[in-house]
């Protein structure tokens, strides 16, 4: 038997193994469901943060295996995906000491990965094949603008003075838009799931004694300077948009630029509220701060975008380089 494979280990491992199960299954259910499946991971990363990450790498495997019993192999995979690989992942950076910022970026990849593993998965119960894609497409279209007729949508358009031909068009054309953004707003929506668990792991381990690296704000919290070769990379393939034929290639840029778009708010986002000092301000002036983003959204989200853009070129908070001296130290 493994040396870290002990007793009170493979206890409060099956235990957490079950809470697991119990958490996915609660995710089904309409109002407590998103709740649930934020706390979905945590098991697992108590774990392999306790134990090493081949107990943590046992237990994920034996969650995967019951949950196929339990909702059967596509359900369990998916789950396995999004959920227990998550929450390994998290607790091996936790487990090996790394920094709230290093171990963020890694569940944000996972996060992204995942996703991106079940799109494929999806393509590939469909065959790859662009008729069966096509007719998933149009059956998607139809259910959605069966929905906006439901909630009165295509009714408010003709009240505004349009047709019901050009109601109808227009909530086409939105609805193309969003498939076409589709894979971009998974990974986005996931990647913002993961920091919320993240953050949610860290207060329940605080809270369980058990020791983890220091957490620093969200003001702190920054994208690695390679970060830049991949954005100049995508920048390029999208002005080389225009020379490019392939309807795919053209989505998968648009997709790129929103993830990276995505990404670059945050780390605009956390330079405001270091150079503000956000923290410091009063509940009054806070509540006048998220007030005025929600009056000037858009402002803010370009703004912010063009932030982060500038702090990951320049690194006006000098986060990096305490980073370095930090490991040379």
């Amino acid at each position: 038997m493994n040396p870290k494979l002990t007793v009170p280990a493979l206890t409060e491992g099956a235990i957490m193994a079950g809470l697991t199960i119990i958490l996915i299954l609660l995710g089904n259910l309409p109002l407590i469901g998103m709740l649930a499946l934020l706390f979905s991971s945590i098991p697992i990363t108590i774990v392999t943060t306790r134990h090493g990450s081949f107990a943590g790498g046992l237990i994920s495997v034996l969650s995967v295996l019951l949950l196929a019993l339990f909702m059967g192999p596509l359900t369990a995979v998916s789950a396995g995906l999004q959920y227990v690989l998550l929450g390994w992942v998290m607790g091996y950076m936790l487990h090996r000491r790394k920094s709230a910022v290093k171990t963020i970026h890694a569940s944000v990849i996972t996060a992204a990965f995942a996703t991106v593993a079940l799109l494929l998965i999806n393509l590939a119960l469909m065959g790859f094949s662009p008729e069966s894609i096509a007719a998933y497409l149009d059956e998607y279209q139809k259910e959605m603008l069966a929905m906006y007729e439901a909630t009165g949508m295509t009714g408010m358009l003709i009240q505004q003075g349009m047709t019901q031909t050009q109601a109808s068009d227009f909530l086409v054309q939105i609805i193309n838009i969003a498939i076409r953004i589709m894979p971009a707003l998974m990974i986005i929506s996931h990647g913002a799931m993961a920091i919320v668990t993240y953050f949610i792991t860290t207060y329940i381990l605080k809270r369980l004694k058990i020791r983890i690296p220091r957490v620093h704000g969200f003001q702190n919290w920054i994208l690695p300077g390679g970060f830049i070769w991949g954005l100049i990379a995508v920048w390029a393939l999208w002005l080389a948009g225009d020379y490019i034929s392939i309807s795919w290639m053209n989505i998968l840029i648009l997709n790129l630029l929103l993830v990276f778009a995505a990404l670059l708010f945050l780390d605009g986002m956390a330079m405001s509220m270091h150079l503000f000092k956000f923290k410091e301000m009063s509940a009054g002036m806070k509540m006048f701060t998220v007030f005025a983003f929600m009056l000037f959204f858009t402002g803010f989200i370009v703004s912010f975008i063009l932030a982060g853009l500038a702090d990951l070129l320049f690194d006006f908070r000098k986060l990096r380089v305490d980073n370095k001296k930090e490991q040379k130290g």
